[in-house]
């Protein structure tokens, strides 16, 4: 906005100062020639009177006296051309000659140009010298200094240029200050956005600016009312559902364990029916418990992104579990060696420490979730879990950090089992997706989603991909020390 008003503000001024400028010329110009036509034709009565008497005594003395005061050379002829008398030394003998001849032929040669600061220093002017008031019998020449009038066009000229200067100033200031009125609730909106994509605190004057944009900041406000309460809801819903869903399965489960079995139950198979409902009941149990895992890593990311608020003070484990955690690949999949043992797979774990930004309670779940998908879904193949720099090139070649700049870990987790297709892959991690080939085992489809949020919740990124013995291979990339 700035650009355009300045760009109109110049040419507004100079449209004013143009005119200005020349007036000031033209005025000066017009009093400098008629003070020298006046002496002009003073000079030539003078003349006139001289060829008259055929005495030039009286004009030589008039001539050098105004030569001395006026520093003004002047030259009288007669009507051949010829020099009669004159004072002072002519700077352009041939402007003169050219300006003495046009009036012998009896054209007055009294016009300046309009003088400028630029012009030339001198000027010619001429009359013709009669003596019956008709047939020129000489003329008279005066060579006017223009310098005096050039120094005062030039300081009319700079104090103009000064108040336009001043006006142009006077002009941008006020369109700083009416550009920054109308858009400062521009600039509070935009931070408001992305404070609220963000999920960061923000603050919003909705009576600043032009009408317009306070009803345009009056309803971005409702607009985030609206989508902060609908998230607290979501978020709320799914912890109170999943809550209120645990009583009833606890007392459908006593019930169940109640019935009566074996020979008591007259053989009938209903042993079979009530070990399908137990069945039942653990998935049931199973996605209950996940969906409140992932309602409460979901609840920490956030507070972590927005750094503010109680919530932020409720969801975050104690600062104690916030430091950077020296922990080694194989120690953390050791309380988990006997479930992949049972289920045939091979782990190979690095035994070597790294120092990563990550709490450790979040590191156990993480990898807890992605062995217990390994255990599910691969049977039987190879485990690899390892910690290495991404400096390294199995860490930096595949992604950055999310978290910003500077040194980072990787935690690498990969099997050799079937995998997922290409197209499956990119559909990793949403919640409650299963892929077809699993979709009769058991799960809720919300694990790699709980590994998202609780990422998210550390300042870390998870990157899904291919494995290069054939599987899956989920990185967990989070700061260093």
């Amino acid at each position: 906005m700035l650009l355009p008003l300045f760009v109109f503000g110049v040419l507004a001024v100079t449209a004013i100062l143009i005119p200005v400028g020349a007036a000031i010329a033209e005025s000066r110009t017009q009093e400098l020639q008629l003070q020298r036509g006046a002496a002009l034709q003073q000079i030539a009565q003078r003349a006139s009177a001289a060829l008259a008497a055929d005495d030039p005594g009286e004009l030589d003395r008039y001539l050098n006296r105004f030569s001395e005061t006026f520093g003004e050379a002047v030259v009288v002829v007669d009507g051949a051309g010829a020099r009669l008398t004159g004072s002072g030394a002519p700077v352009d003998d041939a402007a003169i000659s050219a300006v003495i001849s046009g009036a012998l032929r009896g054209v007055p040669q009294r016009d300046l140009g309009t003088v400028t600061p630029w012009s030339e220093p001198n000027a010619v002017i001429a009359a013709p010298v009669t003596l019956d008031g008709r047939t020129p019998e000489g003329a008279v020449a005066l060579q006017v200094d223009q310098q005096a009038a050039q120094r005062d066009i030039a300081a009319g000229w700079a104090t103009i240029v000064s108040v336009g200067a001043a006006l142009l100033f006077a002009v941008l200031l006020a369109s700083v200050l009416w550009t920054r009125w109308v858009l400062r609730p521009v600039s509070a909106l935009d931070t408001a956005a992305n404070a609220l994509a963000e999920n960061r605190a923000y603050a919003l004057d909705a009576d600043a600016g032009p009408p317009e944009l306070r009803r345009l900041s009056r309803s971005f406000a409702r607009m985030a009312r609206s989508v902060e309460l609908a998230l607290d809801q979501q978020h709320g819903l799914v912890a109170d559902a999943s809550h209120q869903l645990r009583n009833p399965l606890a007392a459908i489960r006593l019930r169940i364990d109640g019935l009566p079995r074996g020979v008591d139950a007259g053989g009938d198979g209903r042993d079979e029916e009530i070990a399908a409902i137990e069945r039942d009941l653990d998935r049931l149990e199973h996605t209950v418990a996940r969906m409140l895992a992932l309602a409460n890593a979901e609840h920490r990311a956030t507070a972590a992104a927005s750094g503010h608020g109680a919530a932020a003070s409720e969801a975050s484990p104690p600062a104690s579990d916030d430091l950077p955690v020296s922990v080694s690949a194989a120690r953390l999949i050791a309380p988990h060696l006997a479930r992949l043992s049972q289920a045939g797979i091979a782990v190979i774990a690095d035994e070597q420490p790294h120092v990563l930004r990550f709490r450790r309670h979040d590191l156990d779940e993480v990898v807890e979730l992605v062995a217990d998908n390994v255990a599910k879904y691969a049977p039987g193949s190879t485990f690899r879990i390892e910690l290495t720099p991404c400096g390294s090139d199995e860490g930096a070649g595949r992604t950055g950090r999310a978290g910003g700049a500077g040194p980072a870990t990787a935690l690498v987790m990969s099997d050799s089992g079937p995998g997922l297709a290409t197209t499956e892959i990119a559909l990793v991690g949403r919640r409650f997706w299963r892929a077809p080939a699993h979709a009769q085992l058991p799960g809720s489809g919300l694990g790699l989603a709980i590994v998202e949020q609780l990422a998210r919740a550390n300042d870390a990124e998870v990157v899904v991909d291919r494995a290069p013995a054939g599987g899956l291979r989920v990185s967990i990339i989070a700061g260093a020390a």
